[in-house]
Order: structure tokens, then C-alpha cells, then sequence
């Protein structure tokens, strides 16, 4: 079999290479599941006995994936995602060629003899199958790399997704728009938006982000989004990574179940079938809101004291108090941490004043002083807090346990989630006890932000 160039195959194929024994009483190859074939086999045929100059083929599969094998003989075929087109010479029985959903192939030009065996991953459906090349060519999925001319388009998918939030939207995404090279991704089936991929570009490391600036970034889809669907985005996402960016890595971090208004895990179906692996898990805490669970006496003892200390719950001000807010956190961050807070001020002005029905600064004062708070974003069904800080004083007078009973049973009683955020660090390896111990006071319970690596 002549040597096939990998970056020329069409998206999502490959040429697999099975082991060998050999010795004077001849050859042996043999594949052992999914060491060798990467999918569950659920079906197996055999080719053999073609006439001169007849073709087998001719279609692509909406949902089943293949390896063709020649195990006798030899011939050529043709591989077309609708994009790319190659024609491979199938010759060898220590070789197959893996073909995913979506692609277009014929086996042609079959040497006299010649068998040919078909590992599937899905049992025979007639319905799966595309026999139509031109039928073809109008369902394949067409990959565009966002500009600022999609601004508008964009924002209207996010909206009406049943996973997006404000962070999505590009006037927040392009804030820090100096620090990462986006390279953000849409997703079109029959001229209509199907999905949408925030993401930047770290070329240095040949990885594809998403997002780098963003707690989570995965696929943003809408309501009528399927399985099938996000298998081949997936596919057409990897094949363009590799082809436009030389990419060789996908760090990819999932949407939280919480923020989906509908369930909206394809993506995680489709990140397991393209081989990702986890690399990093965060633990945030969650209260459901509908089901709350009892707050610990010692939250509660905390709401005691700030009451006797004449502490009062008030709404921020993010142009008088938002400074002395991020004063009590900048410094908790550099005496603890050693770090300073993500956002400057200057940046959280700005954020606010783009989405100022979404991020909201809550405060505890003790007269005119400003001595906790929470800067809250509200994603609708889901109120996270970005930012929790108390000073010494607000710290020994229960000033937080105030602040988050009133955000919990008042102000955001209607809404479905409240996330306080990640409790863990160095990618999930270390967990402070103490922090996760508050929010868990309160009646709040783990969700897991992920970050997956796809390798290719």
C-alpha cells in the first residue's frame, strides 16, 4: 500500500495500522476491539466476488462509522467529506481505513479475488444512508471562523441557545479581546446556524482553547440540536483545527448541566467518541433553589451576630462602592494567594455598564462602610457569584453569612441554581476545605466544571 499523507484524508479519516506476526508458516494480523477499531463493533460484512470495472459504495452514513479492511487483493478508494477528495490505495491486509460519519467514499478498480471486511458501529438502517452525491453535498456542514461582521448573528444564537449565557455574548467575550487570539467558530447545516464554538488560539502550543478567557466554553447549540449533530461538528471542528491552524490540541471545557435551560450534553458524547480525555475538575457548590437543604447552625449564628452588630444588606453601588469592594478582595487575594483579582476595576465598570441587568454588586454595610460583598452574575435561572469578600471586620461579624441568606431566600428566590463557584485549585488537585465548608453551610452541593484534552 503506498504511503498516505494523514493531513490529506478527508475530516475524521485515518489510516489504521494492525499488528503483525510472521514466520515460515506465513502471516497473521488481528485487531482486538477497541485497542485497534475505535468504536464498539456492532456489525460485520465482507466484500468479495466483484466484476471488472463494477464499484461498491457510492454513499456516505448520517450516524455509522467503518473501517474497511482489505484482507485479500487489492483496490482503490475514494474518501470526500465535500470538501477535501482523495483516492487511497487499499492493498494491504495490515492496513484499514477508518471512515466516519459524514464522509462520502466508493471502493473501485478491485483486483481479481479480492475480499474486503467491514468493521461498523452500528447495525444495518437503510435510512442512515445517503445514496445522492448532490443530496450529499447540501447536508454537509460548513465550518466559518467569526469576525466582527457575525457580531449580531452571533449575540441572536447565544440568546436563543438553550445553553448560553451573557459570558458568551461578544460584548463581554471581546473585552480582553488583546489577550487571545480567537479563532471562535460557526457551525452552519442548509445555510442556518447549528452551533458555535467560543475559542482562542495558542499558537506556540499548537492548542485550540475554549475558551481561555472564559470559565467554560463549549459548544453553544439550540434547542433542536441531536447527537448526530454534534458528532459532526466535532469533526468538521478537529478537521479545521488541523488543516487552517496546524493545530494538534483541543482543550475543551464543557458548560456546566446548570446553565442549560434544556439538556444540552451532546457535546460530551461527542468529546468522548473523539477521544478526550479529562485533565482538570473544578468543584463548585450549588444550591437548588427549589430544593434547598438547611443551612448549618454556624451560618446561621453568623446571621445572628451580623444582626447584633447592626450590620445592613444593600444594594452596590459599582461607582461608589464597587472601590472599596475590590479593595477588601484584592487584598484577601495578595495576603492569601499571592494573586490579584481577575478583573480590574476598570474592566468591571465596563462589563457592567454593557450588561447592567446582569451583574450586580450586593454589599454589607456597617454604617457608610462597606465591609462584604458579592458581585453576582445573573444568567437568568442561574445566579453565580463572580466575587465573595469580607474584611476582618465584616469576617468576625457574620457579614457574609448575612449577605448570602438575603441573595438566597430574597433576592434570587425565583431563579433555579445558585452557584458560589470553584472551590479547588491546580486543576482539581487541591481542595480548600475551608471555603468549600462555607458554601456547603448554606445548603449548597457539587456540580464539577471539567476540562477535557482532545489530542489529534
Amino acid at each position: 500500500m503506498k504511503e498516505t499523507n494523514m493531513e490529506q484524508l478527508p475530516r475524521g479519516c485515518r489510516i489504521i495500522d494492525f499488528p503483525e506476526s510472521a514466520d515460515d508458516r506465513g502471516s497473521l494480523s488481528f485487531a482486538e476491539g477497541a485497542h485497534h477499531i475505535p468504536f464498539q463493533i456492532e456489525r460485520v460484512f465482507w466484500i468479495y466476488g466483484v466484476p471488472e470495472g463494477k464499484t461498491r459504495g457510492g454513499h456516505s452514513h448520517s450516524e455509522s462509522a467503518e473501517v474497511v479492511v482489505p484482507v485479500s487483493g487489492g483496490f482503490n478508494m475514494m474518501v470526500d467529506d465535500g470538501a477535501n477528495r482523495i483516492t487511497v490505495r487499499m492493498d494491504s491486509p495490515r492496513k484499514g481505513i477508518l471512515i466516519p460519519p459524514g464522509v462520502w467514499c466508493d471502493l473501485r478498480d478491485f483486483e481479481p479475488g479480492t475480499v474486503c471486511v467491514v468493521f461498523a458501529s452500528h447495525p444495518y438502517n437503510a435510512s442512515g444512508y445517503i445514496n445522492d452525491y448532490s443530496e450529499y453535498l447540501t447536508e454537509q456542514l460548513s465550518v466559518v471562523r467569526y469576525d466582527a461582521s457575525h457580531k449580531d448573528e452571533w449575540n441572536a444564537f447565544v440568546k436563543s441557545s438553550k445553553n448560553g449565557t451573557f459570558l458568551f455574548d461578544r460584548g463581554y467575550m471581546d473585552y480582553h479581546s488583546d489577550r487571545f487570539t480567537d479563532c471562535s467558530l460557526m457551525f452552519y447545516k442548509h445555510g442556518k446556524l447549528l452551533a458555535m464554538l467560543p475559542a482562542n488560539w495558542r499558537k506556540e502550543e499548537g492548542t485550540v482553547q475554549s475558551h481561555g478567557g472564559l470559565t467554560y466554553g463549549g459548544l453553544i447549540v439550540p434547542k433542536e440540536m441531536i447527537a448526530v449533530d454534534a458528532l459532526e461538528v466535532f469533526s468538521c471542528a478537529i478537521d479545521w483545527m488541523k488543516r487552517q491552524l496546524g493545530a494538534h490540541r483541543w482543550l475543551y471545557k464543557p458548560i456546566p448541566y446548570i446553565y442549560s435551560t434544556l439538556p444540552a450534553e451532546e457535546d460530551l458524547y461527542a468529546l468522548f467518541r473523539s477521544g478526550g480525555t479529562l485533565k482538570e475538575r473544578g468543584v463548585s457548590s450549588v444550591i437548588d433553589l427549589a430544593r434547598k437543604l438547611p443551612m448549618r447552625q454556624s451560618r446561621k449564628s453568623g446571621i445572628i451576630k451580623a444582626q447584633k452588630a447592626g450590620l445592613i444588606v444593600d444594594a452596590g453601588n459599582m461607582e461608589t462602592d464597587l472601590e472599596a469592594f475590590w479593595n477588601i478582595l484584592a487584598g484577601i487575594l495578595m495576603s492569601k494567594h499571592k494573586k490579584k483579582p481577575v478583573h480590574t476595576i476598570a474592566e468591571l465598570r465596563l462589563l457592567q455598564s454593557r450588561f447592567p441587568d446582569r451583574i450586580r454588586l450586593h454589599v454589607v454595610r456597617n454604617g457608610q462602610e462597606v465591609v462584604a460583598g458579592a458581585l453576582i452574575y445573573d444568567m437568568g435561572h442561574v445566579v453565580h457569584t463572580q466575587y465573595l469578600a469580607s474584611s476582618e471586620f465584616g469576617k468576625n461579624n457574620g457579614a457574609l453569612d448575612m449577605l448570602l441568606h438575603n441573595l438566597i431566600t430574597e433576592v434570587y428566590v425565583d431563579r433555579t441554581y445558585f452557584d458560589f463557584g470553584v472551590s479547588t485549585e491546580n486543576g482539581g488537585g487541591y481542595l480548600n476545605e475551608g471555603l468549600i465548608f462555607q458554601k456547603e453551610g448554606f445548603g449548597a452541593r457539587s456540580v464539577v466544571y471539567d476540562t477535557y484534552e482532545m489530542l489529534f
